[in-house]
Order: structure tokens, then sequence, then C-alpha cells
């Protein structure tokens, strides 16, 4: 059970001690509320099923960590796995084209989907003998095929820290649903059918993968990334990232705060092998693709959540020092420091000191009672 799903329990200890805890959590909800209020949300068009929300909430979720870093589609990855249609060594190898892991040698290389970067290190969650399981040839020709079109075309068209015209927006729309689509064979265990239909067929093409989305929710996707333009959230992302060179990644996509048990969406900040995040620091954020951001027990779990994450990297090994949360659907982005969102959340009923260290004792049982190591080093 990672933190998501602890605070989304209604009999987890976790839950019940944030509950308890952060008494302001309503009037920092409000604060979110009135940041959205003049602001009219994209919404589908027309009347769409179930599954349309967590789709394009993925896809824009991998769109927007292309912009901050071409960084391999990690759960993709393992969703291609779990679905037999790739080997490990297979989906390493992709991993290590990418470019955050070009650089990659040797035996590390070899094990590139287990490797994280962190503010100026990498993250190693490989476990012990990874079992040599094959793949399926003609799947992983397709997917190869895919995938680097795919690292190209993103490339050629918006590189990091940047969009494309629609037109482009529009093609990397198409490959980031695919790759959510993959993404949630991992998470849930389920092949989508359309997927599904495609390889019992034989080997499809890129051009059959494409076509599994819909034109609409392409047509989303696009209102989507063209949002973060029209509305300057683009810029206020760059910021925040330092305002790096074009073509220059603005930070870490999905940062891996405890191995197996917590992963946030965008870290943002310089992200400098030899040195590191700037001295200002880093900002996370958690993207969150809703229409409305009313309902108080929803949106405080996503603050608590956001709290917590910065709360667990003891090491400091992302140099958090603001937290913030991207309201896609409305391009607002609201961030605070850290110290200022625990003071607001705990409604100044205890320090942020005390909380954090309670919480480091509760959080610090539940994850060894996972067989997970604690603290993260």
């Amino acid at each position: 059970m990672s933190l998501t799903s602890e605070l989304a329990s209604p009999r987890s200890t976790l839950a019940a001690w944030c509950e308890r805890t952060f008494t302001g959590t309503a009037s920092v909800v409000e604060q979110i509320a009135t940041a959205a209020r003049d602001v009219r949300p994209i919404r589908p068009s027309g009347q769409v099923p179930a599954r349309w929300w967590a789709e394009v909430g993925g896809a824009f979720g991998q769109r927007l960590a292309d912009l901050v870093q071409p960084a391999p589609p990690y759960y993709a990855l393992l969703g291609l796995i779990h679905a037999k249609w790739v080997s490990p060594a297979w989906a390493h190898d992709q991993a290590a084209r990418y470019p955050s892991h070009r650089g990659l040698t040797g035996e590390y290389r070899a094990r590139a989907l287990h490797l994280r970067p962190a503010a100026s290190s990498w993250l190693d969650l490989s476990g012990p003998g990874e079992p040599r399981l094959p793949g399926n040839p003609a799947a992983e020709a397709a997917w190869a095929d895919f995938l680097e079109r795919g690292r190209t075309y993103l490339a050629r068209h918006a590189p990091a820290g940047s969009l494309g015209s629609p037109g482009a927006e529009a093609g990397l729309a198409r490959l980031c649903w695919l790759l959510t689509v993959c993404e949630d064979v991992y998470r849930s265990g389920f092949i989508d059918d359309r997927l599904a239909r495609l390889f019992d067929a034989g080997r499809p093409t890129v051009d059959q993968l494409r076509g599994l989305v819909e034109q609409r929710q392409v047509d989303e996707l696009v209102a989507l990334a063209r949002r973060l333009y029209d509305r300057g959230t683009l810029w206020e992302l760059r910021k925040l990232a330092g305002n790096p060179a074009p073509g220059t990644p603005l930070g870490i996509a999905g940062p891996t705060i405890v191995p197996h048990w917590a992963d946030a969406d965008l870290l943002l900040g310089t992200n400098d092998p030899d040195h590191g995040i700037d001295a200002h620091g880093a900002t996370l954020l958690d993207v969150k693709t809703v229409v409305s951001v009313r309902d108080t027990s929803k949106v405080g779990r996503w603050l608590w959540q956001i709290l917590l994450y910065a709360w667990l990297d003891t090491a400091d090994l992302y140099q958090i020092r603001q937290v913030g949360l991207l309201l896609a659907r409305h391009s607002q982005l609201v961030t605070w420091p850290i110290d200022e969102l625990a003071e607001r959340l705990l409604g100044r009923r205890v320090t942020g000191d005390h909380a954090r260290d309670a919480f480091h004792d509760l959080a610090g049982q539940i994850i060894t009672g996972h067989g997970l190591p604690w603290p993260v080093l």
C-alpha cells in the first residue's frame, strides 16, 4: 500500500493521524478554491466514459513529465513487462536510450529502468536477483519502433522546457495517452482490451497503436497544453526551475521519495549532476486534472500528501524547499514554502517540528511493516 493508498483508506492509521493533526486543512482548501474560482476549467466535449478522466489525467501527467525532463516512462515500461510483451533486459535497454539515462555505462545501463535521478545522485531501486524473463520478439519490435519514434518526435518538436505547435502537441497527446494505458497495466494488472486485441492479431504498426486514442481526447490534451501557454503557467514553471537555457530539463520527472512507497509528480529546480539543485532549493509539485476543487476531504488529502512527501525526504536528496499543486484543467499553480504549508495545515496547534517527528515515527512503522527500508539514505 503506497502513501496515496494509505491516505485514501478509511482504516489507515496514517489517514486518521492526519485528520486529527491537520486541523487547518479546510482553510487551505478554501485558498485553493479561491485561486481557481475565476478560471473556467477545460472539460470534456460531450458525454464521456468513466475511464476518460483517468486516461486524460495520466496522459497529461506524462506530457508534463516530458516537459520537465525527457526521462524513461518508468511505469509504462514496467507495464510492458507485466503484460509479457517485453523482457526486463529489453526494458532496461529502452530506458537507457532516454536523454536522462544516456550517460549510464556498464552495469548501470543494464539496470537503467531501476535507476532514478535525485538532485545530485541516483537512487537504485533494483531488487536482488531480477528474473531473466523472455519477451515476445514481435511485440518488442513494435514497442521499440513506437518508443524510438516518440523520443525522436519529442526532441524535435518539443524539447525539455517547451511546448510544441498544436499539431505537434496532438502527436504528443497520442504518445502520452498510450504510455498511460501501458502504465495502467502495471498499476492495475489488467491489459486494456483495445491494446490486447491489437497484439492478439499479430504485430501492430505504430499507426495502429497511435490510432487507439479518440480524437476528442487528443483535442482535450492539446487544449490543456495550450492553456499552460495562454495563462503563463509555462513561464511560472520555468521560473521555479531557475529559468534554464532552452532545451535544458526543468528538474526531475517522477521523483522517488521512498522507493516502492512514495513517488511524486514533478520536481522543479536546476538538475545538475555535479551541483544538484540551485541555492534556492527545489519545488515539488503534484498535478491534478480535476474540474472542481471544492471537496475538502479529497483536496485535503492532496495537501497532506504533498507536505508529507517533503517530510519523507529525510536525507534531503531532493532539497525540497517549496511544495504545491498544479491544477491542470485551470492551469493554476498554487505553491507554499514547506514551513508555511505545515503551519497552515496544523492550524498552529502544534509546531511543525513536533508534527514532523510524530509523522516520521508513524511512517517508519508503516514502511518497515511493508518490508521496505527506512529512512531513505
